[in-house]
This record gives C-alpha cells, structure tokens and sequence, in this order.
C-alpha cells in the first residue's frame, strides 16, 4: 500500500500536490455550504477565492517581472487558496469594502515575497504575512472557517499524503506533542479540572483550524528550519505562543502571528538562500547516469550526505513541475557543486531539460537540507548501504574522508542491477587504500552479470549482512535509495536485531523520473 501511495505521490511536485489539495477542501466545502453543512455561504466562497487568485497571480506575474526572477505561479495559486480557506468569505456584491481589503491582504502576501527576502530568499509564510498586515491596518481579522469538522476528514487524509510527500511527519509529531502538552498545562493551571482539561483538548482538534495549520502552513519548506534539532525547537515555540489560552502582556497571539513570529526564529537559527549557478560540466558516468558539476560559490558551506533543492528556471513543465531535490554528490574539499541523476527513456520534461542541459546554462539551487551526515565523532563504525544512485551522498562522504586524510572504519554496500550502472567506483578505489574503506559491490540481475564479475550477485538481505558486517550489532547504519529500497533494507536491518535508533535513512528523491 506505501509503495503504491508513493508511485501516486511521485506524479506531482510538492507545490502541485499542496495546490490540489487546496482545491479539493475549497471545492469540497462549496458543496457543503450548498446544504448548509459548512456556515458560509457558496457565493462567497466563490467570490472570496476568486478575488484572492486574480490577485495573488497578477501581483507575482508582476513583480517577477519587475524584479527579474523567474517564479512560481503555483506557489502564488497555494498562497490564494490558504487566504480564502482562513479569512471569512464575503461577497463582492453585499460588501465590497471587505473584498477590497481581501484583495490588499492577497497583495500583501505576495509582495513580502519579494520585499522582505534576503539572499534572494523570503523569510514569513506570505498568507500569514497577508492576513497580519491586514489585520495591523484595516483591522481584519481572520476566521480561519477551515476548522470545520465537516471539513476534518479531507483536511487530515489531504494532510497525510503531503506529510508523506515532503517526508515531515516527526516534525508535525513533535509541534502536536508539545501544542498537547501546552494546552494540559494552561489549562490545569487556570483551573480546569484535568479531564475537562482533556475534553477542550479533544474540542481544540475536532473544531478547530490546529491540523491545518499545522500540515499546511507551519510545515512550508521554505520558511521553517531544514534540521530536525532546528525544527524541535521551532514547532515548540510555534506551538507554545499558538496557544488559545496563552496571554501575554494582556495580549493573545492569532494564529498567523505564532507563525510570523517561528518564521523569524527560523531564519535566524538557519537563514536560507538560493545560489544562481551554470553548469560547468555534464558527463556519464553510467549507463543512463549523468553528472553534473557548477563552480560552488565562495562563502557556500554544507556538509557531507546534504541536499537541496534544484529549479530549472523553464516553463512548460509536466504535473511534476520544474523542481527537484538532489543530494550533492561533491566533497566539501572539492570546488565544484556536483549532482548525479539517473535518466530513463520516458523522463520527465524536467529530466528531459537537465538531461540535456550544456554549459552555461542556469539552474537555481536553494533549502540545503538534510541529516543525513557524516557523524562527527570518527571512532564510530559504519555501514553505508546504497541502492543505485542513492549513492551520492556517499559518495561526498567518502570524498571528503580521503581529502581530509582520515582513517574511519566504514564498510560500503553498494547495489546495482548491472555493472555498467556502478559509479565513482575512482574514488572508492582510493577510499580503500587511504581510509580504510571496504567496499562491497552486488548486482541484482543475474541476466546481466558477466563472467568476469567478481563482486556478490543478489539482494542485500540479512544473509549478506551478517556475512559483509558480522559485527553489525555495533555498528551505525546509513542507507540511501528508493522509498522501496530503503523500507525495505529496515525491515531486513531489524530482522537480523540492529537497533531501530542505530539506523540512519535518507529519502532520495533524486530516483524521481
């Protein structure tokens, strides 16, 4: 079911899959309203969408324009959708003053993507700015009518797919724990007996906008921190001053402020950025394997196994759009940014466009992301298991092991269906001779392997795993590759008795077609 869940997700970036979903709540709550389930009226729903999506695109197509940037216009479209699913809808007809300020609120929200961006980067949610400058100026505020119960179901199994799609479910884990815990609190301590103190927990769920902001909104990539320490230290105090009940200095926060305030915590425990590079080189490495390097810009730091996000500034894409997340393959010691994708005949157009991208030409790289890293204390044995080109971000840690002249025990299991399909096998070579490197190589086709082959053929499974790594009860394990690859090797990592927090898994969306 999860494999066949993710063949869906992959259809669709990100923003397409966040925009559809946006869309379904909105449609599926005019439908309601026409029966009175929903306590807006359907005119105004429509009228209220229709106001915020004109605005919101032509105030993007504009400054982009006016700026010199090449944007998104579905990231304008989601902005749309989440100011008409929160404020209250109105009809132009019975009161255009409101639906006037509605279209002000839509405009402020995509200037501040422009305006108050540092580093070619924007620092707070634009619909929560939106709201908040409306509110600071014409005294608007918001009703955030999406915390409907009729509405719940879609909002929650919506919710799911998303949270799967950007892989952030112990983020919303821990905002949800900690709101919980901080709901129980105030409400023990201004006197609510503690089951009554359940109830309102209870209450605060079913009937209020809580789910929605928090899968939707809190969880923006752009605006909130890309390490989970970072991201435990945002959700709690998002979820702290999100409190109903809190009041501080006589004052108690809307929903859009609490976000305002974790967007601005964000940006300065993890400031982000976009670096506007050309490609330097494109080279094969493998069969169907390309490799593609940009001069890395001067100040630019990150660590071995991270990731980032990589736009092609072109229209015209498919549903999945013109952005991907690739790790980077290149050692911090080297002075290229490197990437490596895999290629299949019925590609995407975004693989058809990087595929036969030539030098000079620009790509936007940006959200360097990830855990995924080299641990920092060297005494610790390793075992790294990759599946195909989930071997990039292994590839920069062994890199860097050998540029940094150090001597760590790792043991790399590397699995291909062919041997044409192995790369950087020059710089395991050398790993092997000047830090201690064993390497592993297996092949999963027996059809394709040669006579001349002289690794292991089969799956990795827990026979090769005690065999490759018999001491694999004290070691930390990294595993890299497809969804199904790496579900699968954590099944077969706790059969054989790995401790569950011994092992380390990286989602590589690079395997995206």
């Amino acid at each position: 079911m999860i494999r066949l869940i993710d063949s869906f997700l992959n259809r669709f970036t990100m923003y397409r899959l966040v925009l559809y979903y946006l869309a379904a709540i909105l449609g599926f709550a005019f439908i309601m309203s026409l029966f009175g389930a929903v306590p807006v009226k359907p005119l105004a729903i429509l009228s209220t969408t229709a106001i915020y999506l004109i605005v919101c695109y032509a105030a993007n197509w504009l400054l982009s324009r006016l700026f010199g940037v090449h944007s998104n216009p579905e990231s304008s479209l989601i902005t749309a959708l989440i100011l008409a699913l929160i404020s209250g809808p109105v009809s132009v007809v019975s009161d255009p003053r409101k639906a006037g300020i509605f279209a002000l609120a839509g405009l402020f929200a995509i200037a501040s993507k422009y305006l108050i961006a540092i580093r070619k980067q924007h620092i707070f949610n634009p619909a929560a700015f939106g709201i908040f400058v409306s509110d600071l100026v014409f005294h608007l505020y918001s009703s955030w009518w999406v915390g409907n119960i009729v509405l719940l179901p879609l909002v929650v199994l919506g919710g799911i797919l998303v949270l799967r799609k950007i892989s952030r479910f112990r983020f919303i884990a821990v905002f949800f724990v900690a709101f919980i815990a901080f709901l129980l609190a105030l409400s023990v301590i201004q006197g609510l007996p503690f089951g009554m103190a359940l109830q309102n927990v209870l209450f605060v769920f079913l009937h209020t906008h809580i789910i929605f902001f928090a899968v939707v909104m809190l969880t923006e990539p752009l605006t909130s921190p890309k390490h989970f320490s970072q991201q435990a230290i945002y959700t709690v105090v998002v979820a702290f001053v999100v409190q109903p009940q809190l009041t501080i200095g006589g004052m108690n926060f809307t929903p859009e402020e609490a976000l305002l305030i974790g967007n601005l915590l964000s940006f300065l425990l993890n400031p982000s950025f976009k670096l506007s590079l050309k490609l330097k080189e494109r080279k094969e490495i493998g069969n169907g394997i390309i490799a593609f390097s940009f001069d890395c810009p001067r100040g630019f730091n990150y660590r071995t196994g991270q990731y980032m996000e990589w736009r092609l500034p072109k229209d015209g894409m498919d549903n999945r759009g013109n952005r991907r997340y690739f790790s980077i393959a290149s050692s911090p010691t080297e002075p290229e940014l490197m990437i490596a994708a895999r290629f299949y005949p019925r590609s995407s157009t975004y693989k058809q466009s990087l595929s036969t991208m030539g030098n000079g030409d620009p790509i936007v790289a940006a959200e360097l992301s990830g855990d995924f890293v080299l641990p920092m204390d060297p005494t610790i044995p390793l075992v790294f298991i990759a599946g195909g080109i989930g071997i990039t971000p292994f590839r920069s840690m062994i890199k860097f092991l050998v540029d940094t002249r150090q001597r760590r025990d790792v043991i790399l299991i590397y699995s291909n269906y062919a041997e044409d399909e192995i790369v950087f096998r020059d710089v395991f070579d050398a790993a092997e001779k000047r830090s201690g490197l064993k390497v592993v190589y297996t092949l999963t086709d027996p059809a394709r392997v040669t006579e001349t082959w002289k690794g292991k053929v089969g799956f990795v499974d827990s026979k090769m795993i005690e065999e490759v790594v018999p001491d694999f009860r004290t070691r930390r394990f990294f595993v890299s590759g497809s969804p199904a690859m790496v579900d699968t090797m954590k099944n077969v990592l706790r059969t054989v008795g790995v401790p569950r927090v011994h092992v380390r898994s990286d989602y590589f969306p690079g395997y995206s077609t």
